[in-house]
C-alpha cells in the first residue's frame, strides 16, 4: 500500500505536538509494520524543516529531516502538476499541492487530521485514528 502523510503528521511528530503526537507516531509506525510505501511532498518536507528548525536549531531540524527521509520518500512532481492544483478548487493551494502530490506517486490515501481540506481529492482521505482502525497490527 502506498500512503502519503499530509505535512501536519510529519509536524505533529516532530514537536510532539498534543493531542495529535500519539496518533501521527503510530501511524508512522504501522506504516512500517505493514511494508506500506510512504510519501511526503517536497515542499511539506521544506515547511517542516522550517517550522521545527526554528524551534530547535538547523541541525536538529536537519537530522530529522534525514531520518523522515529514511523512512519515506518525496513524490514527484513538476509544471504541470502545480499548475493543475489551482483548478482543482481547494481553498486552501497548499492543500491542492499536497492532492497532487498525492496523486502523483500513486498514493492509495492521504493521512491528515484535516479530512474537509482535501474533500475535493480524488483520493481517499484518513485521519490518523481512522487510518489505525482500518489497517490494525498484523
Amino acid at each position: 500500500m502506498r500512503v502519503f502523510r499530509d505535512t501536519n503528521i510529519i509536524l505533529d511528530i516532530l514537536t510532539r505536538r498534543q493531542p495529535h503526537y500519539a496518533d501521527s507516531q503510530s501511524v508512522l509506525d504501522r506504516c512500517g509494520e505493514l511494508a506500506c510505501e510512504v510519501f511526503i511532498a517536497w515542499h511539506g518536507l521544506a515547511t517542516a524543516f522550517y517550522v521545527f528548525g526554528t524551534v530547535v536549531g538547523e541541525a536538529t531540524a536537519q537530522a530529522a529531516m534525514e531520518g523522515f527521509l529514511q523512512n519515506a520518500r518525496v513524490a514527484t512532481v513538476g509544471d504541470s502538476d502545480a499548475r493543475r492544483a489551482f483548478r482543482l478548487g481547494f481553498s486552501d493551494y497548499e492543500d491542492a499541492l499536497q492532492s497532487v502530490a498525492a496523486e502523483a506517486c500513486a498514493a492509495d490515501c492521504i493521512i491528515t487530521r484535516n479530512e474537509t481540506d482535501f474533500a475535493k481529492s480524488s483520493l481517499r482521505v484518513l485521519t490518523p485514528a481512522v487510518f489505525l482502525i482500518q489497517f490494525p497490527e498484523t
